[in-house]
């Protein structure tokens, strides 16, 4: 009994991995007959399996710290990256950052643009560069939320993972902050916002 379930599991599963063929006639000399390449995308690569589209996996920094000296001087780290470790080629679509509560954007510059300011006034001037691309900096128009990307461009697009010279692109990113009167440890100033998507064809 045991044997004969077992033969009837190996059956099920192998006709579940094995396409069924049908075939056609050619019954003249030189006569032709059409085949069609057909394709169905599964969870597990088999021919009845739940259907599913290539999953996107982009690896994006959750954090860009910042250190600020009693003179002003700010520095950033210097080895933060978008990776994508999917198959297929993704772009960055949007980056947009949100200043966090009791926090408020302001124009990038150098840092004596902020030297007017108050004490804890808690303004500060943000500035990204994706890869190649241009730096797209904060400017005075909206204390609360700026669009630094509004649609792909140069320094946005990354080929799959199989192209490991091109599914990464370097971020570089800076600031500028008002003078403090009390020692931050790790505050949370603001959020930038990443929106992925596939690099699909037009």
């Amino acid at each position: 009994m045991k044997k004969t379930l077992s033969l009837i599991l190996a059956l099920c599963m192998a006709v579940s991995m094995t396409a069924i063929i049908f075939a056609g006639e050619v019954t003249t000399s030189g006569g032709t007959r059409t085949t069609t390449v057909s394709l169905i995308t599964t969870k597990d690569g088999s021919f009845n399996g739940d259907l599913a589209a290539t999953a996107m996996s982009v690896t994006v920094p959750t954090s860009f710290p910042l250190a600020m000296n009693p003179q002003g001087d700010v520095v950033s780290a210097d080895n933060c990256r978008i990776v994508n470790n999917s198959y297929g080629a993704v772009r960055v679509r949007m980056v947009g950052i949100e200043a966090s509560s009791g926090w408020y954007l302001t124009a990038f510059g150098p840092k004596s643009s902020l030297a007017s300011e108050k004490v804890d006034s808690h303004k500060f001037g943000f500035s990204i560069k994706l890869g190649s691309g241009a730096a797209k900096t904060t400017d005075s128009s909206d204390a609360g939320e700026q669009m630094l990307i509004s649609a792909p461009e140069t320094g946005c697009y990354m080929t799959g993972a199989g192209d490991t010279a091109g599914n990464s692109v370097n971020i570089a990113y800076s600031a500028i902050v008002a003078p403090v009167s009390d020692p931050y440890n790790s505050i949370n100033i603001a959020n930038v916002m990443f929106i992925i998507e596939w690099d699909r064809a037009n």
